[in-house]
């Protein structure tokens, strides 16, 4: 049998990470390894200056006193007993769209798999008064029913919205859209500051926005290099 990582951001005992793990059980050995806390919006930071404590919560059923990431790492060179064949993150209440996916410590905890060769899949669920986890059991195997055993392919963030699930159109591949915030910062009575905002969409057809706004599955295949190869391919001719 395949061997599964599952975590996420949202802690060890969100709903939607036992959602990931029931679903994955159907296909391999699960074991799931993720933050005490949620830990969302914790991008791929790691904890640095200070012992980390893991806490046994069963079996294959580990609680890590850090970040996402923290917790993949633990598991890969500490917990799992051999190299897992799949890393799976999530499923995250609220969506990891276009700009989010550098914020985001569910994409960045698979790409923490990915960074380490292994193929793994970030999973998230538009965040709504109504949370349809039975759609996001039915998502998730059907993303597993087609990924689950391949190895052509690096880092996938899914996203989809919180819907019954007869309502999705389908699945569709998407390139990362553009979604950023207004006044992302504000100044409270006491001095502080919190960070927030209301997002502003860029919506254009094929991106992961507008396919979640037009209830389809976002698929979006993303690569783990950053380098700008138009801009350095021209300042290589130049020079």
């Amino acid at each position: 049998m395949p061997t599964i990582l599952v975590t996420n951001d949202d802690g060890v005992h969100a709903p939607g990470i036992k959602v990931l793990a029931d679903v994955a059980s159907d296909f391999g050995d699960v074991w799931v390894v993720a933050p005490t806390e949620e830990m969302s919006a914790a991008s791929h930071s790691l904890t640095m200056r200070r012992n980390i404590q893991v806490t046994r919560i069963d079996r294959r059923t580990y609680a890590v006193s850090g970040s996402p990431v923290d917790s993949v790492l633990i598991a890969l060179f500490e917990i799992l007993p051999e190299w897992p064949d799949l890393v799976l993150s999530g499923v995250n209440a609220g969506y990891n769209l276009a700009e989010d996916v550098f914020y985001s410590g569910t994409v960045s905890a698979a790409r923490e798999g990915a960074l380490y060769g292994v193929p793994s899949i970030a999973l998230s669920m538009e965040r709504k008064e109504e949370m349809h986890w039975d759609t996001a059991e039915k998502v998730t195997r059907d993303i597993l029913l087609e990924f689950a055993g391949r190895r052509d392919f690096r880092l996938l963030s899914v996203n989809f919205p919180s819907v019954p699930y007869g309502m999705l159109r389908g699945k569709m591949w998407t390139y990362l859209g553009n979604r950023t915030y207004e006044r992302p910062v504000r100044k409270n009575g006491d001095g502080t500051y919190t960070i927030g905002g209301k997002p502003i969409f860029t919506v254009k057809e094929g991106s992961d926005i507008w396919a979640v706004l037009n209830l389809y599955v976002s698929v979006s295949p993303l690569s783990l290099d950053l380098t700008d190869w138009d801009y350095l391919r021209r300042l290589t001719h130049k020079s």
